[in-house]
């Protein structure tokens, strides 16, 4: 089986990615070295300028973020996001939540355009990013809110072609 990657979708088929979804769990549920061998897999994935404590709070305000918004709480899922952005502004993580609130608001146009934000962290430094990152967020704004070659769409994957 292949690895699943942070930023991947989730397996279990919920849309979400996989850091926000079943990491946590998966990582508990695999006992003694090859949990701990696991967790330490997914932290390079972390930005490397910041302590594993902030890299943590970060993906705990993320996943209550996701929480709100399963919960139907998109005021509080909103706010919640906001302060991420506030607290780590150089850190996508608060404009992908965003964008997630204004998803699931319906608003999609607002949610692609923190999505787009969120793509010019992965192309600013693009070591820090699996490669599926950009791949994942092209097919999330072509269904969003495709826009033409000369608006600012993505260019196409070198891979792809």
């Amino acid at each position: 089986m292949a690895k699943i990657g942070r930023n991947d979708r989730c397996p279990c088929g919920s849309g979400k990615k996989y850091k926000q979804c079943c990491l946590a769990k998966d990582d508990v549920a695999q006992p003694g070295p090859v949990a701990a061998a696991s967790a330490a897999d997914h932290l390079p994935h972390h930005h490397p300028r910041l302590c594993a404590g902030c890299n943590a709070k970060i993906d705990t305000a993320a996943n209550a973020v996701i929480a709100l918004i399963d919960a139907g709480k998109l005021d509080d899922a909103e706010h919640a996001a906001q302060a991420l952005v506030e607290h780590w502004p150089d850190m996508p993580d608060g404009y992908d939540c965003l964008g997630m609130v204004c998803q699931a608001r319906g608003n999609n146009r607002q949610a692609a355009e923190y999505y787009r934000k969120v793509v010019s962290f992965a192309r600013k430094e693009p070591r820090f990013y699996d490669p599926e990152c950009l791949d994942y967020y092209r097919d999330l704004l072509d269904r969003l809110d495709p826009m033409p070659a000369h608006m600012g769409a993505l260019p196409p994957n070198p891979r792809d072609i």
